[in-house]
């Protein structure tokens, strides 16, 4: 072995047994994630005042109706009250979603596709709704992609500022939204 070797040896070994030191600057300027958070509220408001909402209100009205008329015809007396209790029902739902913090997992599920686009477009990684947060770290990135969400059911101005008012006040508790008779 000659000088050159073990002097390498040396130093290679001298730097191995130095504790870890830490780099002061951070590995990347960006967080690990990215989270996309939306207002359910708004979306919701959007979805409702949009011609897909009133495509299928007209054929759960006209399915329901068909039904109603089955049960009757049939004498299905307790058939016939579960299906009058559907539009109340489904009322109820849509408020405690506009106006509370139920999830619209059914709102959704209509731009499923658009979702990836949509994220990309806000720079997102994922897309969750801000209700279901149960803690935000001081130093990941949320971006607010409800507008972007609200969009793919073609709101007009009006919808949109009307939308921006109902996200701007806090949401109604869940149990404080009841079912209208």
């Amino acid at each position: 072995m000659n000088m050159l070797e073990t002097g390498s040896g040396l130093l290679l070994g001298a730097l191995l047994a130095l504790p870890h030191v830490q780099d002061p600057t951070p590995a990347r300027d960006k967080p690990a994630v990215v989270v996309g958070t939306f207002d359910s509220r708004g979306v919701l408001f959007a979805y409702v005042r949009s011609a897909a909402f009133q495509q299928y209100v007209t054929a759960q009205k006209a399915d329901i109706g068909r039904a109603l008329e089955r049960a009757r015809t049939a004498g299905d007396k307790s058939l016939v009250a579960d299906l009058e209790r559907l539009g109340p029902a489904m009322q109820l739902r849509v408020h405690q979603q506009g106006f509370g913090t139920a999830p619209i997992d059914d709102v959704l599920a209509r731009i499923e596709g658009k979702l990836p686009a949509i994220a990309r477009q806000a720079g997102v990684d994922v897309i969750v709704s801000k209700w279901t947060l149960a803690y935000r770290d001081p130093s990941a990135k949320f971006v607010d992609v409800t507008e972007l969400l609200a969009a793919q059911f073609d709101p007009s101005e009006a919808t949109l500022e009307s939308m921006r008012s109902i996200v701007a006040q806090d949401p109604v508790p869940l149990d404080q939204i009841e079912e209208h008779k």
